[in-house]
């Protein structure tokens, strides 16, 4: 018994030593053609998986479980960057926005699913994954231009962060319907409520004690206590929301969340950086690991058609809502050409019906190169959709 843990053991620090070096140099390589990392990342694991032509990583399940620890972390760090006076200061428009965007992709994505002749899960988890743009590459983009404080960047940032919140909740009610082996409209409204318990719940209880614990700690000046107590935070809320049926993703998020409206979150996000961005880059290489790309040519065509349906559905949806708050057609479309990007939520929805073991081989490969194109082509929108809406910002 001893031996075979000790051959776990090692066999797990062997694939972080090929996942870590190869993610390290590709991800380089991206950097030097001026590409995104999080292409980079899934083009490492693409290549060291079980599937690719490497084959360095054959143990599937350990890829699970680095994946699992990175969605924490990862959802942990977008918490912290949401602080609740955001969704005040961006109002009625950015979360009328966002929620016209996210149904509007949804029934994209039920007709495309429905349309390819999937199962009922499938076009499901399609719709979800496809419903939420990329937080990470879009704010990067607008970074690297010099735009993030221009006025339509700010919206778009508020419209963001409320999709991540959409999408949490969204992954926590499929989570929990999926569990339940039923999609009653009843029980659906029945997990939102409880849904919205746990969350109300845990910010009224968090905002009182957290702030009062970080005092405490803070007074040792001790920086490691303050990051290991933040930790303990988020895997503890994400192990206690997955044990009370919800995704672990909204435990995870929900910790960041208390601790951004706590005095110390500047401190908390900037010791934490360097570990979550580590496991962001762990996490898009272990979904492109788990990505059989042997087949992809088999499904070129509902690549193709998915991926057109996520640019024009969100050009569309993000149009819609921007025309309905008084905005001219130019400034709508330039807005709507900056959100047509997916990401990091895709493959943790997708990643949830895994898990389930309710979605087919094929999806995985099929979103994995729908977010490839949409991120090549990505900044190329988001420069253009810039372009369009400076014109009425000066």
């Amino acid at each position: 018994m001893e031996d075979t843990h000790l051959t776990n053991g090692i066999e797990l620090v062997g694939d972080l030593g090929y996942l870590l070096i190869v993610c390290s140099g590709v991800g380089a390589i991206a950097y030097i053609l001026k590409q995104p990392m999080v292409l980079g990342f899934l083009v490492a694991g693409i290549l060291i998986g079980p599937f690719g032509p490497l084959s360095l990583i054959k143990n599937t399940d350990m890829l699970n479980n680095f994946s699992d620890i990175a969605i924490v972390l990862l959802l942990f760090g977008v918490g912290l960057s949401f602080p609740l006076s955001q969704l005040r200061a961006v109002g009625k428009l950015g979360i009328g926005i966002s929620l016209i965007e996210v149904v509007v992709m949804l029934c994209v994505g039920f007709a495309l699913g429905y349309a390819l002749g999937w199962s009922f899960y499938d076009t499901m988890f399609l719709a979800a994954a496809i419903s939420v743009s990329s937080t990470a590459i879009i704010i990067k983009v607008l970074e690297n231009m010099n735009k993030i404080d221009a006025t339509s960047s700010v919206v778009l940032t508020g419209i963001l962060v409320i999709e991540d919140l959409i999408a949490v909740v969204m992954i926590s009610i499929i989570h929990a319907n999926v569990v339940a082996q039923s999609f009653q409209l009843v029980n659906a409204m029945w997990t939102v409520g409880k849904v919205g318990l746990f969350i109300g719940g845990t910010i009224t209880l968090g905002t009182i004690a957290v702030p009062k614990i970080f005092a405490l700690i803070a007074r040792l000046e001790r920086y490691e206590i303050t990051i290991t107590f933040a930790l303990g935070i988020a895997f503890g809320l994400a192990f206690l929301s997955y044990n009370l049926g919800f995704s672990a993703a909204t435990g995870a998020f929900l910790a960041g969340v208390v601790i951004a409206g706590s005095k110390f979150s500047d401190q908390i996000s900037n010791l934490i950086s360097p570990t979550r961005e580590i496991f962001t880059a762990i996490f898009f290489v272990t979904i492109g690991a788990l990505m059989n790309m042997s087949s992809i040519f088999l499904y070129w065509v509902p690549v193709l058609v998915i991926t057109t349906g996520i640019v024009l559905g969100k050009v569309g949806g993000v149009y819609a809502g921007t025309r309905l708050f008084g905005f001219n057609r130019q400034y709508a479309l330039g807005m709507g050409l900056s959100m047509a990007q997916l990401g990091e939520f895709s493959f943790i929805v997708l990643k949830t019906g895994q898990d389930l073991n309710v979605i087919s081989n094929m999806l995985f490969p099929i979103i994995g190169m729908a977010v490839a194109l949409t991120t090549m082509i990505g900044p190329m929108l988001i420069k253009a959709g810039t372009r369009v809406v400076a014109i009425y910002e000066h």
